[in-house]
């Protein structure tokens, strides 16, 4: 972000609810040297840091970091930059895992032959999700707004994980053929012929699966 807007902005906003820097120090829970450094423009301060100040001045937190915030996920290779970033600054095993997977996704997608109405619909969807507004590390935000990317990619894109129909027509099938099979009074032959149906639903899942996979709509999520 730009901490000389951020100083500005916590200054002027300082000023018009009327509170002196030791109140809003008292208030936030932020040491008084922090809240001068970042009004002398001294310092970038965390994310955790900047919410605080924001809930003890009552303002939304756009309001405190000014709309002229660098946006740092503006396209696919930024963001995985900015999510390397995050990474290399945490060593909580729930964040870490987060921020991995995130990153896979994001250079499997970069790494497949898109066309351009794909890459303006993803980074799109990514400049939506504002990931650099995210005020610290939160791993409940992040992994929102990654199950919110994976719901994206699979509803609108139409991608799919690896396996997807193939597993979903197994599932299926099987439960309907061995439903059919318990039943003691059901002819031998229509148990033969449901077997034979399942069989084709799971062969089809296959095709399908293979369909996706040539068409490089499938990866892991």
């Amino acid at each position: 972000m730009k901490t000389k807007d951020l100083a500005k902005n916590l200054r002027e906003l300082r000023a018009l609810r009327g509170m002196s820097q030791e109140y809003l120090a008292d208030e936030s829970r932020v040491s008084l040297r922090t809240i001068q450094r970042i009004e002398n423009n001294e310092s970038e301060p965390t994310g955790e840091t900047i919410k605080r100040i924001a809930i003890a001045l009552d303002v939304e937190l756009a309001d405190l970091i000014g709309s002229d915030l660098i946006v740092e996920t503006n396209d696919m290779r930024a963001t995985i930059v900015f999510l390397k970033k995050q990474l290399s600054k945490t060593n909580k095993k729930s964040e870490i895992k987060t921020f991995e997977t995130f990153i896979e996704l994001l250079e499997k997608l970069k790494e497949k032959d898109l066309t351009p109405q794909q890459i303006e619909g993803i980074e799109s969807y990514i400049k939506y999700l504002e990931l650099e507004k995210i005020p610290s590390f939160s791993n409940e935000m992040f992994k929102k707004k990654l199950t919110k990317f994976k719901r994206y990619l699979k509803d609108k894109l139409r991608f799919v994980p690896n396996g997807y129909y193939t597993t979903w027509a197994a599932s299926f099938a099987l439960a309907f053929a061995v439903g059919f099979s318990v039943q003691s009074k059901i002819d031998y032959s229509i148990k033969i012929g449901v077997i034979s149906v399942a069989l084709l639903v799971i062969c089809f899942g296959i095709f399908l699966d293979f369909k996706m996979k040539k068409q490089e709509r499938s990866f892991s999520f």
